[in-house]
């Protein structure tokens, strides 16, 4: 590819979309590409919710936490890395 990170080269499609209609069947394309080969999380998948919680539990002292946000990035990380 060009070295140009996956989420920067979408959104820099994303802004073409917009200024060029024309141009908005190759963003959609490109996305739904993406997302089918596991590069794109949606923002309601669950580690999130779980990431999101551990968080608060840190906060308040939780001695568990840090390892329930480790797991939970490492979960995220490892779908991402399955498809690569």
């Amino acid at each position: 590819m060009t070295g140009i990170k996956l989420h920067k080269r979408l959104r820099d499609m994303r802004d073409e979309a917009i200024r060029r209609p024309e141009y908005r069947v190759v963003y959609a394309h490109a996305l739904t590409v993406a997302h089918m080969n596991g590069q794109l999380i949606a923002s309601d998948h669950p580690s999130w919710a779980a990431i999101d919680k551990a968080i608060a539990a840190a906060r308040n002292g939780a001695p568990d936490a840090l390892d329930t946000i480790e797991r939970e990035l490492l979960r995220l990380r490892d779908r991402l890395a399955v498809r690569e």
